[in-house]
């Protein structure tokens, strides 16, 4: 018997213990005394049919992933999240590499440091420029004048643009979305943003959707920043988009995306700031309250921050939709990152945790043992679970800023086998050694997370 070519070094080794077991499988029989295989003419003969059945499965590519799909990044040196889910590293490399004519990002920086798994993203997108793939990226003109460096060096790539766009000249606040777009086909969004940390020192969950809808969907909301970040005109820009978000789409909600037979995920798309949006009906902070309100059992949530106030602007809706399922026995829990202590938020999380079956955690990941990560080290994850049915998954952190000044994007998804995947995340969180219940008479001191290193410890980054 003879293969035509060498097989790939995983392979072979699965293919050698499988035929180890087969031989000791047929010494076993033969010292046992069966004749069971004897009908198929013997040792030599069946182990010849046993090879070639392995050879025949290995034939078999392997089965493709569903259209949508969590992705995660999971903090070095910790026991959070889910490890069978893909990586973002390598999601985003896959995606990058695959592109045939077109990426399109819009994300909040981007910001690299020597070594770190950053630098493979930016040389894949460099050679799918060089492949001939145009290549749009779009930051926040504020946070790129904090991280000029990487994202210029870029821009003198050709068939790479690069342009930032003033959201507070726009709608007040930031362009704080993480998303992009390859060809017409796939969309991934998330909390990932474009950081060397988001892919190795910082609990992430971003989603990717293989889908040309969908893609279309939030391409509006790119289409519409990337061209409003060369408006020369604040006046028209801010007229244009307000005149942009009173229209509404046509196109019937929700997306419906087979995953397999008999698994189907029902999606929504949904997007802030209110007056800078494509439909005016898609609004995400509306898009949450309904969400809640249709909580039966349970919702569990995962933010870096939470408030109903925040940067002098109240908005006390989701608050609000959170209190109502807990009066009518929904069992509520969120867990929100050991930032929420270093500010004036803390006191409001203090008191929703007082409402009728409310609990609330904070959540501190382990410090790594090669220093002290600016901005880095905590759950950055932003997303919920309702009934164990519905997920919420975005780029916003539940604070009002986050949607009605700035750029964020969301999806809604009602499909039961991701909400248990990312029920299980919560989970593994809520439970981990550094999750610690929300007291609502206790004093909080702040936590350290800025560019300057608690005393003792070194900056490792920046």
């Amino acid at each position: 018997m003879w293969i035509d070519g060498p097989l790939e070094p995983g392979l072979a080794l699965r293919f050698t213990a499988r035929l180890w077991c087969y031989d000791r499988l047929m010494h076993s029989c033969r010292e046992s005394g069966s004749t069971a295989l004897g009908r198929y003419g013997g040792h030599a003969t069946s182990r010849a049919i046993f090879v070639a059945l392995l050879i025949a499965c290995a034939s078999v590519p392997a089965a493709a992933s569903p259209p949508v799909e969590l992705v995660e990044t999971i903090p070095v040196e910790s026991t959070l999240g889910d490890p069978t889910l893909p990586a973002a590293r390598d999601a985003w490399l896959a995606l990058i590499r695959d592109a045939k004519h077109s990426l399109d990002f819009e994300q909040f920086y981007l910001s690299h440091w020597p070594g770190e798994p950053m630098g493979d993203v930016l040389e894949a997108i460099r050679q799918a420029a060089r492949r001939g793939v145009k290549v749009r990226l779009l930051l926040d003109a504020r946070m790129h004048r904090t991280y000029p460096q990487p994202a210029d060096s870029l821009g003198m790539v050709p068939n790479i643009t690069v342009r930032t766009i003033d959201m507070g000249r726009l709608g007040g606040g930031v362009q704080h979305s993480k998303y992009f777009l390859v060809d017409d086909r796939v969309a991934f969004l998330g909390s990932q943003n474009f950081d060397w940390r988001s892919l190795k020192h910082i609990h992430e969950l971003g989603v990717r959707v293989a889908d040309r809808r969908v893609v279309q969907e939030f391409r509006r909301v790119f289409e519409q920043d990337w061209k409003a970040a060369v408006d020369t005109s604040a006046a028209d820009a801010a007229r244009a988009s307000r005149q942009r978000g009173t229209a509404r789409l046509v196109r019937p909600l929700p997306f419906r995306i087979v995953q397999a037979a008999g698994d189907t995920v029902e999606l929504w798309p949904s997007y802030s700031p209110k007056g800078h949006i494509p439909d005016s009906t898609r609004w995400d902070r509306d898009a949450i309250v309904r969400l809640l309100d249709s909580a039966r059992r349970e919702i569990v949530v995962q933010l870096l921050v939470y408030a109903p106030v925040d940067r002098g602007i109240t908005d006390e809706a989701i608050d609000q939709a959170l209190r109502r399922a807990g009066a009518r026995g929904v069992k509520v829990k969120l867990l929100i990152s050991d930032w929420e202590a270093d500010g004036s938020a803390i006191g409001s999380l203090q008191s929703l945790s007082r409402a009728a079956n409310v609990e609330a955690r904070l959540s501190t990941v382990p410090e790594w043992s090669g220093g002290y990560i600016p901005f880095g080290r905590v759950e950055h994850c932003k997303y919920a679970v309702v009934d164990s049915l519905w997920t919420w998954l975005g780029t916003s952190n539940w604070e009002p800023s986050y949607f009605h000044t700035s750029r964020n994007i969301a999806v809604t998804m009602r499909n039961q086998p991701i909400a248990l995947r990312a029920r299980r995340i919560f989970e593994t969180s809520w439970g981990a050694p550094g999750a610690a219940p929300v007291k609502a008479d206790s004093t909080y001191a702040p936590k350290v997370h800025g560019e300057t290193p608690p005393p003792g410890k070194i900056k490792y980054g920046g």
